[in-house]
């Protein structure tokens, strides 16, 4: 009877174990300049640099990142701009600089001005008459507001990783 209530404990305890987290690998938009580091949380030397517009492999997890020949952790995931969750999607303005509005049209109120391949997200699923609402990053915060035409911005979800999501005719 021992040997039996012993297995089942055993049985019990073997599915009970803590899962190990799996890390979450994602195609990520750079949205400033940030260091690559040789260790976590800013130690060690300062690898790479990721520049403005790199599309890189990010894993949430354990924050290492690899770009290109660039392989290492990066401090902090603030800014980064996921290449594509859900309808929003990761875009690059393609104009030297964007208004960004109020409403959805080319009088509307300017909240403020983008700058030329600057990383922002817009939401397709939500496009109107042609003008996507936009989140765009200050300072490592999203702001959620605002509308540009989607004439002066690229998505760039569809490119591969190691890409560099830049216009050199600005």
């Amino acid at each position: 009877m021992k040997k039996i209530i012993v297995a089942i404990l055993v049985g019990v305890l073997a599915f009970a174990a803590p899962v190990a987290t799996q890390a979450t690998v994602m195609k990520e938009v750079v949205t400033q300049k940030q260091n690559v580091y040789s260790q976590q949380n800013g130690r060690g030397v300062i690898v790479g640099y990721l520049y403005r517009g790199s599309v890189i492999k990010y894993d949430s997890v354990s924050k290492r990142t690899i770009y290109r020949n660039i392989n290492g952790y990066l401090n902090t995931g603030y800014y980064l701009a996921p290449a594509k969750i859900n309808t929003w999607c990761a875009a690059v303005v393609t104009s030297g600089a964007l208004n960004l509005r109020s409403q959805p049209n080319s009088t509307a109120k300017i909240i403020t001005t983008l700058g030329g391949n600057e990383v922002i997200r817009v939401n397709t699923g939500a496009m109107k008459n042609g003008w996507y609402p936009v989140a765009y990053n200050r300072a490592g915060y999203w702001n959620w507001e605002g509308y540009v035409n989607s004439k002066y911005v690229i998505r760039v979800d569809g490119f591969s990783f190691d890409s560099l999501a830049q216009f050199s005719t600005l």
